[in-house]
């Protein structure tokens, strides 16, 4: 399984940051696993770095918006496994993701319909990440 993540901004605080580094390194026994970070700019500039990297992708492209399309954490699961086993996910800054950005994707993703800051949004989307390869090699971490 690939999965990369390219994220607007670093993570600041450093009890995130030591969760983000726990899921990456559950998350890297079972996947390659890569993060890009962006520094932070304007949205349309944040944008256009964005689909830099994403541009020759050969991998599903998954934006994340709060208009999004929710899944649980199985349709979740499912959902990366059906893409291939190779997906990307992109995450804005403080002000989210350019309607570029969002275009460039293949599909836009939505962790909640609230609105979370960007170092909890990539912390969240870790976590489901590890709970999803949980699922998909039939752990215990994740239970229904």
């Amino acid at each position: 399984m690939l999965v990369k993540i390219i994220a607007v901004g670093k993570i600041k605080d450093r009890n995130l940051l030591a969760k983000c580094e726990d899921y990456s390194r559950r998350i890297s026994h079972d996947a390659k696993l890569e993060i890009v970070e962006i520094r932070d700019s304007n949205t349309e500039t944040e944008g256009d770095k964005l689909l830099g990297h994403i541009k020759e992708e050969k991998r599903f492209v998954f934006a994340l918006g709060e208009e999004g399309k929710q899944y649980n954490s199985r349709q979740f699961a499912q959902r990366i496994e059906s893409s291939g086993r190779r997906a990307v996910f992109l995450i804005g800054g403080p002000e989210g993701l350019s309607d570029s950005a969002k275009k460039g994707a293949g599909e836009v993703l939505s962790l909640s319909s609230m609105t979370l800051t960007h170092e909890l949004a990539r912390m969240f989307l870790l976590e489901q990440i590890y709970r999803a390869i949980s699922i998909m090699h039939n752990r215990k971490y994740h239970r229904d």
